[in-house]
């Protein structure tokens, strides 16, 4: 009767066809694991490699109180850039920011929180508002910014420039991806060895 060769390869089991004694081999990926080993030269060699991984663009901290006019008429919409331009002068006078975008603001979506949209970058809004707010300096206000969802006020509260980030801060990460890697080309490299030796 035929027999088979069975190993263990990261906690999978294999059968190979085989004419011969019953044989278990098991691989143990803790010892394959404890034999990988990264120095700073090659850490430093995959960060130079993968830089563009590792680039943050320009991003904005953001907040801003929307009068909205969609669907409105024109008779309307000269209305609404007049309340506009109050809570603008109101806002640059000095108010509370996040008291006039829980009275006013029209985007229901972070009203409640003073209209704060958090961190943005370029993309992800539209080009009337991105043009407007990534301009600002912060804690600057702009003037009233009109866009396909109406009149906004928008003031920017922190500002970082597009950066690469350090080596030093993304050390620890870029170990362990590179670890995981060579932990699986090993095992597959020991399993393709031991496939090879059981169908001999």
């Amino acid at each position: 009767q035929e027999l088979q060769n069975t190993f263990t390869l990261n906690r999978s089991t294999y059968m190979i066809p085989q004419k011969s004694s019953f044989q278990v081999v098991v691989l143990d990926q803790e010892k394959v694991e404890s034999s990988i080993q990264l120095t700073d030269q090659q850490l430093r060699k995959a960060y130079a490699e993968s830089l563009d991984n590792f680039r943050m663009p320009e991003r904005i901290h953001v907040r801003h109180i929307l009068i909205s006019t969609e669907g409105k008429s024109d008779a309307e919409k000269k209305a609404l850039r007049a309340k506009a331009e109050d809570v603008l002068k109101q806002a640059k006078n000095g108010a509370d920011w996040v008291e006039l975008a829980k009275k006013y603001s029209d985007d229901k979506g972070n009203a409640d929180k003073g209209g704060d949209l958090n961190w943005i970058v370029r993309g992800q809004m539209v080009p009337e508002f991105e043009a407007a707010a990534f301009a600002l300096k912060p804690k600057e206000i702009s003037g009233i910014v009109t866009s396909q969802f109406g009149y906004h006020i928008i003031q920017v509260l922190e500002k970082e420039p597009a950066k690469v980030k350090p080596f030093e801060e993304v050390k620890d990460g870029l170990a362990a991806d590179l670890r995981k890697q060579q932990i699986a080309a090993k095992m597959q490299m020991l399993g393709d060895q031991i496939h090879d030796a059981l169908e001999k």
